[in-house]
Parts: structure tokens; sequence; C-alpha cells
């Protein structure tokens, strides 16, 4: 049996024999970036990683070919991937649906507001026109962010329609037909609030699903009325050592100096 473990750049590839030494398993190692790998039964390095279905495609054929009893990945962008391949392999830990509660933007947006935790105003962007709209709506300045990513990863800024036509010119598709990847929202100044102690922080992470090695982030915006509400949440890797991360991932115990991996930020 092999532990399959995603990296796409490689920056832990080191660490993994390490981290998983007592394991018992071969470690078999998807990566996008060539270089020299120790203690690995098996590397494949995927070009184009990020986009190239090669990477699942490669995990089902290790399954195949020797049997595969779990799925290791630290990077957010493929924590949907690894939880569709549990959920096809029949493998423990975080499922499809719970990684893109806290990869996807939209999906995590609707997780919430089912669950009655007031979130900001933020739609999806599936061509220029919805900018366009979004803009007559909700006027300027917008903010426009990757729909998957990291929790508070860096946003365009549109202050004006002509912000918003030098975005659309440098920044979107200019095939009509392809789908961009991104949300819009008003802009918010207000006080910003990371990880639990407020209410509708805590009733944010009660409703996000939770799974040991994939710690949570939430954080929250107060409104100009004194609301406080959720401006987003995600996976964040960075909130324990990622040694313990990978050992939840890997189903092994964690090391005794490390701390619980399954606490959220």
């Amino acid at each position: 049996m092999s532990i399959v473990i995603l990296d796409p750049d490689g920056r832990h590839a080191p660490d993994y024999p390490g981290w998983l030494a007592d394991s018992g398993r071969e470690l078999r190692l998807l990566t996008g970036r060539a270089g020299e790998y120790a203690g690995f039964a098996e590397v494949r390095v995927v070009p184009r990683y990020a986009l190239s279905a090669a990477v699942e495609t490669g995990v089902l054929a290790l399954a195949r070919g020797g049997g595969v009893s779990a799925v290791v990945a630290l990077d957010p962008a493929d924590q949907i991937r690894a939880g569709g391949l549990r959920d096809f392999l029949g493998l423990p830990g975080q499922g499809r649906d719970a990684a893109l509660a806290l990869a996807d933007s939209v999906e995590a947006r609707a997780v919430l507001a089912r669950a009655g935790v007031g979130v900001v105003r933020r739609e999806e962007v599936r061509r220029v026109a919805d900018l366009y709209w979004w803009a007559h709506q909700w006027g300027y300045p917008l903010v426009v962010r990757p729909r998957r990513g990291h929790a508070g990863q860096a946003p365009a800024e549109l202050a004006d329609e002509a912000g918003l036509r030098a975005f659309v010119r440098d920044r979107m598709p200019a095939d009509p037909s392809v789908v961009p990847s991104l949300t819009v929202e008003p802009r918010t100044d207000g006080e910003r609030h990371h990880g639990p102690g407020l209410p509708v922080t805590d009733a944010a992470l009660a409703a996000l699903p939770r799974h040991p090695g994939h710690p949570r982030a939430v954080e929250a915006v107060r409104e100009a009325d004194g609301r406080w509400l959720v401006l987003g949440v995600g996976y964040r890797p960075d909130a324990r050592p990622a040694r313990a991360l990978v050992r939840a991932q890997a189903g092994l115990a964690p090391e005794p100096t490390d701390p619980d991996s399954t606490e959220v930020a």
C-alpha cells in the first residue's frame, strides 16, 4: 500500500519521508516541479500541474497498480482534487464536498447562508457583463477575487469604470466562451476579525466541515451599520506545523511535539 502525496512545487518534498517514516507504506509523489527527490518509491512530474487531469489519472493508475491507502495534499488548490480522489477510491478523510466548502468561495457562501450565518455580498463572475451588472447594482469601488484559493488571497480593486475596463483588458479571458474563476463584491473597509471569538465567526466554524489535517480560517468584517459579517473562509495550511497536518491526512498518530491538528484557527 502507498501514501500518495500531491505537491505542486515540491516545497515539502524533502520533508515527507521523515514525517511519514513510521507509516510502513511506500511514498509516491506527484509534483509539477522536476528535481531530485529522495525517499520516494516513485516520483511523477506532471507538466502544467495546476491545469492537468494527469494528476487525478496518475493517482488512479497508482491505485490500480498497487493500492493507495491515503492521499495527502497541503496546498489549498489541491484540496478539491484530493477530496474527490478519496471519495472515488473509498479512502478515509475529507471528501470533495467538504473540500469545496473551504476552497470555493461561492460554495462557502452557500453553506453559510443555508446555516443562517451573515455573509458579505459576493457574486460569481462568469462573463465580462457580470462585472458591469454588479457595478451598476452596487457602484464602485469593487473587489474582484479568485473564486478558489487561499483565504484572504490578494484581490483586485476596481475604483471606477476605467479600472474595470483595464481589468477586463488585462485580466479577463479574451475568449468569451472561457468562464473565468472569479467573484466580485463591494469593497468593505470596516474593522476585521480573524478566527473564532465573535458570534458570527463561531457560527461559521460550526457550519463548516471539520476534518483532522484540514485547519480552517474565517475572517469577518464590521459593516457600517455595526453588523459583523463573514468576509471569507478557507483552508489554512499554515495554521499548524505541516508535519502534523500531513500525519493526520495519512491517518497516523501525531508526534508528541505536534499540537492538535484538528484545532481551528
